[in-house]
């Protein structure tokens, strides 16, 4: 049971109910609606960060499955994990994770990203050899989509953990494509 309760779609503005409805009966985004000035801002975020983005999903994924285990992010871990298969991560990949940029696993390429990764969700700032490293492989544009991708699914996570959102039965069947607003 989460900490608070999930507000009830009678409380919510209309344009945040009208969202509520369209969207998958995620508990993250129930408990979210709570905050209505950024509800429909943290929404066209996170999505654009899912589906316009110029890094490669896998990258991302990895990246964000990264977050969820640093963070012991549960939540964000199970409903990422089928998203990052998808994207065209392994499953020996996804089982590498708590290895980090430490398991063979990993490419150069993935494991500079999660050694990025860990730099920023752990200490903010990243190290000028890891920030060269990987720059040296993405162009600013993917560098900065890596930063906000990450960061904003820290965000998340923080959310997630200090409210400690439960998972619905419905947890971990999301695809990108069931994720977004229904349309009629």
């Amino acid at each position: 049971m989460a900490r608070i309760p999930y507000p009830e779609l009678a409380a919510l503005d209309d344009k945040v109910r009208a969202r509520v409805e369209e969207l998958p009966p995620l508990n993250i985004l129930r408990l979210l609606s709570h905050a209505q000035a950024n509800f429909l801002p943290f929404l066209a975020f996170g999505s654009s960060i899912l589906t316009a983005q110029e890094l490669d999903g896998r990258l991302r994924e990895l990246a964000i499955l990264r977050v969820a285990h640093l963070t012991g992010a549960n939540y964000e871990w199970t409903q990422h994990v089928p998203i990052a298969i998808q994207c065209g991560a392994s499953e020996a990949e996804v089982a590498a994770i708590p290895a980090g940029a430490a398991s063979p696993v990993f490419g150069d390429l993935e494991k500079k990203v999660l050694a990025f990764t860990d730099e920023l969700t752990q200490s903010v700032r990243v190290s000028d050899a890891t920030f060269q490293a990987l720059a040296a492989l993405l162009p600013p544009r993917q560098l900065v989509e890596l930063v906000l991708a990450t960061s904003f699914y820290g965000l998340a996570a923080r959310v997630m953990e200090v409210f400690q959102i439960e998972l619905e039965p419905t947890a971990g069947t999301y695809s990108l494509e069931s994720l977004q607003p229904k349309k009629d």
